[in-house]
């Protein structure tokens, strides 16, 4: 475990910090498991106990607001039917995180972990199990598939929601598509320069 994060922080660490950097000082949220930070130059989450689970953008088109319990359970059901409609004929990615309690991160009992790209090799790859009615503490989806704007309402991009112990939780949704935000993670792609 050790060498993976000391991976994953030489390969992100620098997009990591350029968010941080660019989003600066905003509002905070936070539970037990994740801390949020949203400001006018954009939004992030990075998980207290694991750094290398963050994700965020810089610019000014997501959205972020609070809703009842049932907003989230209904939005979690509708990603768990996308993952059973979902194919390589009508996706090229869709990765879900779901932690129904801190102790999701060591027991699968308490997590759902779906993991479909169409550029990979290997097939889905699931972990855990969904719990239907049930709200998690967090979740997480990132999604490419031309079937997922009538059920989630993005075709393209990342939504995590973050539970409080109100009955009022935090929902962001950050669509890649027609926004002016960009995609880090192509950064990273190897290019040749002339």
């Amino acid at each position: 475990m050790a060498v993976l994060r000391a991976q994953a922080r030489r390969k992100y660490q620098a997009l990591i910090d350029f968010v941080k950097e660019n989003v600066g000082p905003g509002q905070e949220y936070a539970n037990d498991l994740v801390r949020v930070v949203i400001s006018d130059n954009g939004c992030y989450y990075e998980f207290l106990d694991l750094p290398e689970e963050f994700s965020g953008a810089v610019g000014t088109a997501f959205a972020a607001e609070f809703v009842p319990s049932e907003i989230g359970v209904d939005l979690l059901a509708r990603i768990h039917e996308l993952v059973c409609a979902s194919d390589d004929s009508n996706t090229n990615e869709l990765s879900v995180l779901a932690l129904y309690d801190k102790e999701g991160l060591y027991w699968p009992e308490s997590i759902y972990i779906h993991h479909f790209c169409r550029a990979e090799e290997s097939g889905p790859a699931t972990a855990g199990w969904y719990r239907p009615d049930t709200l998690p503490l967090f979740f997480k989806v990132k999604v490419d598939s031309r079937i997922a704007r009538p059920l989630i309402g993005i075709d393209r991009g990342i939504i995590f929601f973050v539970a409080n112990l109100t009955d009022q939780h935090l929902l962001v949704r950050i669509p890649h598509v027609g926004s002016d935000l960009a995609d880090l993670n192509l950064a990273m792609q190897p290019q040749t320069v002339h």
